[in-house]
């Protein structure tokens, strides 16, 4: 068969298998050398809550109930995440809620987060390979450490040490309740420079910041309250295989 000028300097396609699945492993590669790094030397960022620890500590239920419930169960990826993301879509007109722990530390690692179809499927795949390689309490660990949180806050050490001048294994269920609601609402650059300029700061009571940061942040305060309040309703949650 003769092959014409036009096959012969035809472009190669900037897409193939091969290419992706190196992207993965070398992603793949990334996300296990972080979450490790946070396992073996936690000590030294002074966190108190590890992954080895066979109890919950009240920081933790209260995570996993208002984040992912069935943490412990699924394998990074749930379809009904999908049926749920699209009630909240019809409900509020805004698609969100779909992503599971696993996924969301695959973002926080790898530092992507546009908005596309091919990255949220990568996150998936990443998420879905990491249950592979890491364990969940791993996995969670890493999470809790590494989420933005608000305003140079990172992570629930940190969180928990600027907030109420304690460490995060010892708060308290209210304060574990408001730590917890930071994971999906930051705590803001206004209310945090209100909060810790004021004569009172560090406060023990979470009503109090919320009281004070209301000025300058009045609707994420009464959203961090409201889920506050939801999430001291199910102290007693356990998650399943724990």
């Amino acid at each position: 068969m003769r092959i014409g000028d036009h096959s012969t300097y035809r472009p190669r396609l900037s897409f193939g298998v091969k290419k992706l699945l190196l992207e993965l492993n070398v992603s793949l590669d990334s996300i296990k050398s972080d979450v490790s790094f946070n396992r073996d030397y936690g000590f030294y960022f002074d966190h108190s809550i590890y992954p080895s620890s066979k109890e919950l500590t009240n920081l933790e239920v209260l995570v996993l109930y208002l984040e992912d419930r069935r943490f412990f169960v699924h394998r990074g990826f749930e379809l009904r995440s999908l049926l749920r993301a699209l009630r909240r879509f019809l409900r509020r007109g805004k698609i969100g809620g779909m992503s599971t722990i696993d996924q969301q530390v695959v973002r926080i690692s790898s530092k992507r987060s546009e908005r596309s179809i091919r990255r949220k499927l990568r996150e998936i795949t990443l998420a879905y390979l990491c249950n592979f390689h890491l364990s969940k309490k791993e996995i969670f660990d890493y999470y809790l450490h590494n989420s933005y949180l608000g305003y140079r806050i990172e992570g629930c050490e940190i969180a928990a040490q600027k907030i109420f001048g304690s460490s995060a294994s010892d708060l308290t269920w209210e304060q574990a309740a408001f730590v917890a609601s930071l994971y999906p609402l930051p705590f803001p650059k206004a209310a945090w420079e209100t909060y810790s300029s004021d004569l009172g700061y560090p406060m023990s009571d979470p009503l109090d910041v919320l009281t004070l940061c209301s000025g300058p942040a009045e609707r994420w305060s009464k959203r961090v309250a409201a889920r506050m309040r939801h999430a001291l309703k199910h102290q007693d949650f356990r998650p399943k295989s724990l």
